[in-house]
Order: structure tokens, then C-alpha cells, then sequence
């Protein structure tokens, strides 16, 4: 007879195998037109691993099932330099190289948003670019100027055509990292206050979802979240002046946040989401239109950052040409740093429903199955120019 410690070692390994090998069990029935695209947080895979590939390890097959997968990538695909990172106000950070964006190849991610705090070096943004052109996955949120930064992403599945427009609060070093008109960068939505947003970045806001919007089906937008705690956020003057407030809760959204996901719905956007606080946040329909203000991390490599596991999986279905649901799954990290999806209704998932539930007032939140419900609606008949003007 095998003790019983053997035993339970072998009971978990088969789980453990089941929950590699199994695709999540997504609720509802939608028709095989439907699409199903599912949105990740922040991924940051890094070389450091033994073997990459083993970041998604748990989650790869819900993954390759969907028809689409969209993600924010931190950190440029370049391989580092030296022990003491790549960006100067940020000690200790190094890049994932260009085993990365393989990485995100082999995941069926095949479209991601590259503005953020952390695609640092003029330079190395393009290069970044050129690495996940050819892998084939498209990308939002840096160019080779402004113009090209401010260039959607438009990929088409099952006949439908999804935008994917990015941009970032946050960033060091503007020189080194916001695009112009002469020089490769990120786009940025500026708000040194955490309550407005400069106008000429809105205004920019405004004019590139009005220019997507007759180009396709489905219009997303995100962006890379201020953080409101972040000493350095606007380069070394910034970095010098002391700190005289504690750190916010980064579960709350910022006034700004709520500015540019309601403009940006109000100018013809169908979703809206923010990554970058290393935490989740709230969710809001506005005028019937979904939000997801913070997403957290998904796989994320870079040490010092391994405790901030939480994140959400967005599942957003598209039928009609229509968005008809919305929900997400909480998600953390094992042992091994790999994602996992989580039981909402249970556990470490459902501590993570409450946090979203308490910063979000009045939203019908439901669980279903293994997802939590923001959007439910039936697909209506439109015609072409109706859903161009949305």
C-alpha cells in the first residue's frame, strides 16, 4: 500500500497536469459566428526563467481557444545590458529580450499595446517593434513618431475588425520615451494631477478613436495607469522632490482615469480598460458602454514585483458585430510565478471579486459559472453606418 503522503503528492500532480492540459469553462451560448476575445494585464516575460515558454504554462490552452488575445507588454524586446538595468531611474529593471515576444506568439497572443512606463530608450522601442513585427503580432501605442505612435492596432477575426488604440500615464524619461514628431516613442495621456488630463493629449484622444471609428467593427482602449505613487514619473526633477504623502490606495481610481475612459467612450469607443497600478480596480458601465479601470499583472517576471499577483482576465464576445458580453475571471501566480485563473465564487478568486466589488458602487456585478458578469446584452440589428457612428 503507497503511504499517504505519496499519494497526495500524486493527486496533486495529476490536478496540477488537468489544470495545464484543461481550457477554462467559459459560460453561454453564442453561436459558432460569435467571436471570443480575451484581454490580459501586464506580462513581463523574462529570460530569467529556465524555460519561458512555461509562463502561461497553466492557462495556454483557454488561451489558443480564444479567437483573439490582447495584452500590455512591459518592457522592450531588447536583450539587456549589465547588472544594474536598463533604465536608469529605475534600478534593478531589466528588459525580457526577444525570447518575449516568441513567448507571446506560442500563447495565441497576437496583438498587444506597447505604451507603458517601462518601454524606455528611443532606440530600443523600435527595435522592440521590429522584433514583434516579425513574429507577426500587431502592436498599439509606439511608432517611429507620433503619428505612427498614435496608429491603431486593426486585426481581423471571423470577419469582424477589432481597434485597439494605447497610450501611457506614466513614463521616466520624456526625452527618451514619448514620441514626436522627429523621434520614435510611446503615446501619452498626461496628468500631472491625477484629475485632469492635459487638453492637447485629450484632444489627440479624441481625434485618433474618431478616425478608427469608421475603419471597424469594435473600438478598445486602454492605457497605462499614473499609479499616483511614483516618484519619478516625470524624470529626474521630479524624482529629486521628497515625498510628502503616503502612498495611495491603488484599488481607487483616479479622477483622470474616470475622464479618459468616459471621453473616450462618449467619442465612439466600445471598451475601455487600465493596467499599470499592480493592482485591480473598479469596474462602471457607462451609458451602457463597460470599463475596467485596472487589470493588474498576468505572467509578470521582474523581481520585486512577483508579490503583486492579482489581475483579471477580461472575456469579451462579439456577435452581430456587436459587443454582447463582457466579464472577467480573477487571476494569480503559483508557486512557479505562472498564472492561474481562479474560482470566483471561492477562495483567493472571490477575496479578489470583493476588492472589485468594493470600489465599484452600484455596478450589477454577477458570477456565472467560472466568470463574473459586467455586460449581457443580445446582439440588435444595425446596419453598417449605425455601428460606425457608436
Amino acid at each position: 500500500m503507497k503511504p499517504a503522503k505519496t499519494v497526495l503528492v500524486a493527486v496533486w500532480l495529476a490536478a496540477s497536469v488537468a489544470t495545464a492540459q484543461s481550457a477554462w469553462r467559459w459560460s453561454g451560448s453564442f453561436g459558432d459566428k460569435s467571436l471570443s476575445m480575451l484581454i490580459l494585464g501586464d506580462i513581463q516575460i523574462h529570460t530569467r526563467r529556465a524555460d519561458p515558454m512555461t509562463a502561461f504554462v497553466n492557462i495556454r490552452e483557454t488561451l489558443r481557444r480564444a479567437d483573439l488575445v490582447y495584452a500590455n507588454v512591459e518592457g522592450t524586446l531588447v536583450k539587456s545590458e549589465g547588472p544594474d538595468g536598463d533604465i536608469p531611474d529605475k534600478k534593478g529593471w531589466t528588459h525580457p529580450g526577444p525570447a518575449g515576444a516568441a513567448v507571446l506568439k506560442a500563447s495565441n497572443i497576437k496583438v498587444v499595446g506597447f505604451a507603458n512606463n517601462v518601454a524606455y530608450g528611443r532606440n530600443n522601442i523600435l527595435e522592440s517593434l521590429r522584433v514583434l513585427d516579425a513574429q507577426g503580432i500587431a502592436h498599439a501605442g509606439a511608432g517611429r513618431n507620433i503619428d505612427a505612435a498614435h496608429q491603431p492596432a486593426i486585426v481581423e477575426r471571423k470577419g469582424v475588425k477589432i481597434g485597439f488604440l494605447q497610450y501611457t500615464a506614466r513614463w521616466y524619461r520624456e526625452d527618451e520615451q514619448i514620441a514626436t514628431s522627429t523621434a520614435p516613442g510611446v503615446a501619452r495621456i498626461l496628468s500631472r494631477d491625477g484629475v485632469t488630463i492635459d487638453d492637447g493629449d485629450l484632444e489627440r484622444l479624441r481625434a485618433d478613436i474618431r478616425k478608427l471609428r469608421p475603419a471597424v467593427d469594435i473600438v478598445v482602449v486602454s492605457h497605462h495607469n499614473r499609479d499616483g505613487g511614483t516618484p519619478v514619473q516625470f524624470g529626474p526633477a521630479a524624482a529629486a522632490a521628497p515625498r510628502t504623502a503616503a502612498r495611495p490606495d491603488r484599488t481607487k481610481a483616479e479622477e483622470y482615469q474616470k475622464q479618459f475612459a468616459h471621453v473616450a467612450l462618449d467619442t465612439g469607443a466600445d471598451l475601455v480598460f487600465g493596467h499599470g497600478t499592480h493592482t485591480v480596480q473598479g469596474v462602471e458601465l457607462y451609458q451602457g458602454k463597460p470599463i475596467l479601470y485596472a487589470i493588474g499583472h498576468s505572467a509578470f517576471d521582474q523581481p520585486g514585483y512577483e508579490d503583486s499577483k492579482d489581475g483579471l482576465v477580461i472575456r469579451a464576445v462579439i456577435a452581430g458585430k456587436q459587443l454582447v458580453r463582457v466579464s472577467f475571471v480573477p487571476v494569480t501566480r503559483d508557486a512557479q510565478n505562472n498564472v492561474l485563473l481562479l474560482e470566483p465564487a471561492s477562495g483567493e478568486g472571490a477575496r479578489l471579486v470583493d476588492v472589485v466589488k468594493g470600489v465599484s458602487p452600484g455596478v450589477p456585478l454577477r458570477v456565472e459559472g467560472q466568470e463574473v458578469v459586467l455586460l449581457d446584452r443580445k446582439a440588435t440589428t444595425t446596419t453598417t453606418a449605425e455601428r460606425k457612428r457608436r
